[in-house]
């Protein structure tokens, strides 16, 4: 279970307050895409959105403080996703039974847990601005201690979800196995990104621009992620499940 991450700048307590707040968390985020967390100032934080730069300072004294409650505000905005994910599992394991020990229910239950993952990490890639966002997050953490203490406890709470999940359908070492999935997820997003953007660069810039285009659209359009990365999803889940 998630601890609640706590907001550490200024509240608002009037309702225009509480929008300008958000508009301001809301930018924050937009400069991270744009520019990555290092350009995070108040100044350019106040410019995408809108407001007077005594805005950035009343609510944020600091831009650390600025970071860490865009982050929060990030995660709540889409614990949405870990938990559709978790229901999906959840409920996929309550149609299994464990007492059915034959190969073939488990080869079932295997095959449709890696497609779930598969389909989670495609749910994400599709929103490619927040991938940028939660990696800018992870990468900044390793500056930032008050960072990294909420980035930690977002991945212990994803982690914990997934060592409940392996231990109930027989992993025997959850703990590990558990490490061993998310990381593999996290590559998975990391590299699909990694190979569009690529496309994308070279498509603006090389004489095969019409070729390459077509490659971004086919990256977008083959479910690279169920394709190509499906079956280390499912052989990692096949080692955790044994």
């Amino acid at each position: 279970m998630l601890q609640p991450l706590m907001y550490v700048g200024r509240k608002a307590s009037r309702k225009d307050g509480q929008a300008r707040r958000i508009a301001i968390l809301e930018a924050t985020l937009a400069v991270i895409v744009q520019e990555g967390i290092r350009g995070v100032r108040h100044r350019a934080v106040a410019k995408q959105a809108q407001v007077p730069l005594a805005s950035t300072t009343y609510y944020f004294s600091d831009i650390k403080c600025l970071i860490s409650d865009a982050l929060t505000y990030f995660a709540e905005k889409h614990l949405w996703m870990r938990e559709k994910l978790e229901h999906k599992s959840w409920k996929l394991l309550s149609e299994w039974s464990p007492q059915c020990s034959q190969q073939n229910d488990k080869q079932q239950l295997i095959q449709a847990l890696s497609e779930i993952a598969c389909h989670y990490v495609e749910a994400k890639i599709a929103q490619t601005d927040d991938c940028i966002i939660e990696m800018a997050f992870q990468e900044e953490a390793l500056r930032n201690p008050q960072l990294a203490v909420a980035v930690k406890r977002l991945n212990d709470a994803m982690l914990n979800s997934i060592e409940r999940f392996l231990k109930q359908v027989g992993s025997t070492a959850s703990h590990i196995d558990a490490h061993q999935v998310l990381g593999v997820i996290k590559w998975l997003e990391y590299q699909y990104l990694v190979q569009m953007s690529a496309a994308q660069y070279d498509s603006q810039y090389s004489n095969r621009a019409w070729a390459l285009k077509e490659k971004v659209h086919e990256l977008n359009q083959d479910n690279r992620v169920e394709r190509h990365f499906q079956p280390i999803v499912k052989a990692m889940i096949a080692n955790a499940v044994g």
